[in-house]
């Protein structure tokens, strides 16, 4: 009897593996139609992972959902936790084209069950903190590695990766640090994947611009590195997003990696001053020497001991100390055929709801 069970459970499994063969086959397969909008069918089935994750993956991850919904593609959103922090998403692309499993990061059972019907898997998960769940390693390097496997094992066609500008096994930061080594990981699963490189990130649920203006409404000085020269190139996430999509289709892209950074440098005495006029009170700033750098880091590196995300962090001081630095000779928007906008286009955005309301209709100059 246990013989015949083991025949049963064999014959079982080896159905199982031809029927997500098949599948697997019938999805790339799909004969593209319509004009190329949200109800065509793209014949792309794209696996989205980390549109649940705390506040860059869910950030980003909207965006990528919507541009590869509004194009006619099947997106599928593995999410933990509860539905409704994701079912914002549905109404992204055409009816039954977007599609919420349950997932945990973690388990590569559930990210291969969550890969195996797809052709691109792009991977926006990032974690800037460490959480009573997940230090930054286990996400940004472990996750990401996990879910290179999957892709690669599942046979998907092009894995998008989505870093972080400067990520460097030898920064400071620990963040940019599981950046760096998360690439390493990724390269080693999936050599082909395109890795993106995003600058700070600004749109209406951005952590800059949005941060600033909630530090400006605090007491007391906001202090600056190095007198305020530290220079940033703030990137709209929507553009982020298209260069996820223009390079998800791009055969010059694979095994390439992407510096994505705003049109415009500025220094972050600029960036305080554009969001003080912006919401029409001026920003209290005070410029402190390079020296004294160490001293602002104390703070943030106090505030993040109770690992409450509202709090300051060791990735924020980072972000506000570190200069945006491309690489020389990098890819970027250019070769993706994306023109990205400037702060001062997205700014005005973000930051209307800060002004008072004898402000808020003000005509943008």
């Amino acid at each position: 009897r246990l013989w015949n069970w083991g025949k049963m459970a064999m014959a079982r499994s080896a159905v199982r593996s031809l029927t997500l063969g098949a599948r697997r086959f019938a999805s790339t397969r799909v004969v593209p139609q319509g004009t190329g909008g949200r109800s065509s069918v793209s014949g792309v089935v794209a696996t989205v992972v980390g549109v649940d994750w705390d506040a860059t993956g869910a950030f980003l991850g909207r965006y990528t959902v919507n541009k590869f919904g509004r194009t006619g593609s099947q997106v599928i959103c593995p999410y933990r936790g509860c539905e409704l922090e994701v079912r914002h998403l549905r109404v992204m692309g055409d009816l039954g084209q977007i599609h919420l499993p349950e997932y945990q990061l973690l388990d590569a059972k559930s990210v291969s069950e969550s890969v195996n019907y797809s052709n691109i898997v792009v991977n926006v998960a990032s974690q800037d903190k460490a959480t009573r769940h997940f230090s930054m390693a286990d996400v940004n390097v472990d996750g990401a590695r996990i879910v290179a496997r999957a892709a690669a094992e599942a046979g998907v066609a092009r894995l998008i990766h989505v870093s972080a500008l400067g990520a460097d096994v030898d920064s400071p930061s620990e963040y940019l640090r599981t950046k760096a080594l998360g690439e390493q990981a990724v390269r080693e699963e999936f050599p082909g994947a395109t890795i993106l490189r995003p600058a700070a990130m600004i749109g209406e649920e951005d952590n800059f611009l949005n941060r600033l203006a909630d530090i400006h409404n605090l007491p007391g000085p906001f202090p600056l590195a190095d007198h305020g020269k530290v220079v940033k190139q703030p990137v709209y996430v929507a553009d982020v997003a298209s260069a996820i999509l223009a390079a998800s289709t791009d055969p010059a892209a694979i095994g390439e990696t992407y510096e994505l950074v705003g049109p415009t440098k500025y220094t972050m005495n600029e960036v305080c001053e554009y969001v003080g006029e912006t919401i029409r009170e001026p920003m209290w700033t005070v410029g402190l020497p390079s020296e004294a750098t160490f001293l602002l880091k104390i703070p943030f590196s106090l505030s993040q001991l109770p690992r409450i995300a509202m709090l300051p962090n060791e990735s924020e001081f980072y972000r506000y100390t570190l200069n945006d630095v491309v690489t020389k000779g990098a890819l970027g928007f250019a070769d993706l055929g994306i023109e990205p906008q400037t702060m001062e286009t997205v700014g005005i955005r973000v930051l209307r709801r800060y002004r008072r309301h004898i402000y808020h209709d003000d005509i943008v100059e």
